[in-house]
């Protein structure tokens, strides 16, 4: 049973009234209590800020609604893209005639009836415009446009100052901050969403207990089942605490933000012994095993303390019962008989 050399020996107990308890094997242990809030991942939260300066012509939704991936939010009309569009179309109809002037002035010039110098002037032109029509349409990207927009505009060569936002993906607004009719600048927030279809546990663990734990691992509450997503590879100067990022298996049931006290359990073989049957004895802890004619004493290794139990990794055997009154006074017979 990993009996102390020194201690080998039958403690005999005499008179003396021991009860006893039978420890209980156990696959999960508590890591302790602790409080930890509910956060939605930064991937699932989205912030809709606004490309160019204009004015809110529409709002197709309310603060709190749930809307899908690809929904029309807004609509702004901004004279900013009236201009820049301009010049796009400016742009395009001249790249346009180069192009046409170019086809003409090819054969032409491959034959001598013009010079070659007008035929090269007019590519550079060409080339000129086409860079420049390339800029321009990757500036009206920048402003939010999308690229069936820009084919609009490519082949009716009308302009339209209009900007439609869309939702990023299936989920729930937070915050709203525009009306319709409001002025807004390039770059100002318009609302803030949130996909609450998951959320992760954070908590702070003392950095002893996280050096065990490793990405992946399963650990349980008292009705839940977290996955390790990320543990913090710096610990707290202040607080010798690592923060571990849970991942709930349950889903998120939309609590980010929620604080709660929950009792941790990591999934390890060990024994379960009422508090009283552990003692500390030469540095390490010791608890004293029922045989005939008195007790042996067996060092452990305590993994975890909670509730007035302690959960031991041992060399106990099913049907083992342990010392948990007057442990004190088998650990001085203990002693006693070391010297």
């Amino acid at each position: 049973m990993g009996l102390s050399l020194s201690a080998q020996e039958v403690i005999k107990t005499g008179s003396l009234k021991v009860a006893l308890a039978a420890p209980k094997a156990v696959e999960t242990i508590p890591m302790g209590n602790y409080l930890g809030s509910y956060n939605y991942p930064l991937a699932h939260r989205y912030t809709i800020s606004a490309y160019v300066d204009g004015f809110i012509t529409e709002v197709n939704t309310k603060p709190y609604a749930t809307v899908k991936k690809g929904q029309k939010l807004f609509v702004i009309k901004s004279p900013k893209l009236l201009d820049l569009q301009s010049e796009y179309i400016s742009t395009l109809l001249e790249l346009e005639f180069y192009a046409k002037e170019l086809k003409r002035l090819k054969p032409l010039s491959e034959k001598g009836v013009v010079a070659s110098k007008r035929y090269i002037e007019t590519k550079n032109r060409y080339d000129k415009f086409k860079a420049q029509a390339s800029f321009q349409a990757n500036l009206l990207k920048a402003y939010g446009l999308s690229s069936r927009q820009l084919n609009s505009i490519r082949q009716q060569h009308k302009a339209n100052p209009t900007l439609v936002l869309m939702a990023p993906a299936d989920a729930t607004i937070s915050e709203l901050h525009l009306q319709v009719g409001s002025f807004i600048h390039q770059g100002d927030i318009l609302a803030k969403l949130v996909d609450t279809s998951e959320c992760h546990f954070e908590v702070d663990l003392p950095w002893s207990i996280t050096a065990s734990l490793h990405q992946g691992e399963t650990l349980r509450s008292d009705d839940e089942v977290f996955t390790i997503f990320a543990i913090s590879p710096e610990i707290d100067p202040v607080s010798q605490t690592r923060g571990v990022d849970l991942h709930s298996q349950k889903g998120c049931e939309a609590r980010g933000g929620a604080s709660m006290n929950i009792t941790l359990y990591q999934h390890k073989k060990a024994w379960e012994v009422p508090a009283s049957a552990v003692v500390g004895m030469d540095g390490r802890q010791v608890i004293f095993v029922a045989v005939s004619g008195g007790f042996k004493l067996l060092y452990v290794e305590v993994l975890a303390q909670l509730h007035g139990k302690n959960y031991i990794a041992a060399a106990l055997s099913p049907g083992d019962k342990v010392a948990v009154s007057s442990v004190l006074a088998l650990k001085s017979a203990a002693e006693g008989e070391e010297e």
